[in-house]
């Protein structure tokens, strides 16, 4: 019985995000009301707000889900410290094939949260994320303050980039395949644009 109560509350939910990915794309996120939710959702609004406070509440829940994941994904794949990474691009590539497969597979919402103006503040999220991942990576010995570029300009360049890479690949329709994706921001990561444009250093 308890299995069952739990696929319907799963159903539930999905209806729910499937119904706010349906509407933003008719709507700003502005206009879209509880009522809206519920009418596409085929659901009564008591049956909303068992699972949600509020519309906002149902976004902030579907980003952390994704934020959550990557986490999780990076973890597992990036638990090595970063000079190991440097001499291995192969473990960089099957992290970064995982990465941009997760979004393929996820590319309806994380278009709606990086492309649209639904949750202007999610790609700073996701850039914190990289971060706070790129500092883990890190020897435990390592000291900001030696580096000959500031830091905190390392990192937005980098976090931005990244960012940046799977926002014009969701614009343009994801023509390329993950795999694909997944070569391009290691051959950047590791070349840097300058040298994987062809010039010599």
């Amino acid at each position: 019985m308890e299995e069952k109560q739990d696929l319907r509350v799963i159903k539930t939910k999905r209806a729910i995000r499937e119904a706010l990915l349906k509407l933003v794309k008719e709507k700003d996120f502005a206009k879209v009301s509880v009522s809206d939710l519920c009418a596409y959702a085929e659901i009564n609004r008591g049956t909303f707000y068992l699972h949600y406070q509020d519309k906002f509440d149902l976004l902030q829940r579907i980003e952390q889900e994704l934020l959550d994941t990557l986490k999780e994904l990076m973890s597992k794949r990036l638990a090595n410290k970063m000079e190991h990474f440097v001499g291995h691009p192969e473990f960089l590539l099957q992290f970064a094939t995982e990465l941009f497969r997760y979004v393929d597979k996820e590319a309806e919402v994380f278009s709606m949260l990086l492309l649209d103006s639904v949750s202007p503040m999610f790609p700073n999220k996701l850039k914190d994320l990289i971060r706070g991942n790129f500092l883990r990576a890190q020897k435990e010995e390592f000291d900001p303050s030696t580096l000959s570029i500031p830091f905190d300009y390392l990192m937005a360049y980098a976090t931005s980039a990244n960012v940046g890479l799977m926002q014009q690949w969701l614009a343009e329709g994801r023509n390329n395949p993950p795999e694909k994706m997944a070569e391009v921001l290691v051959t950047i990561t590791l070349m840097g644009p300058v040298r994987a444009m062809g010039y010599k250093t």
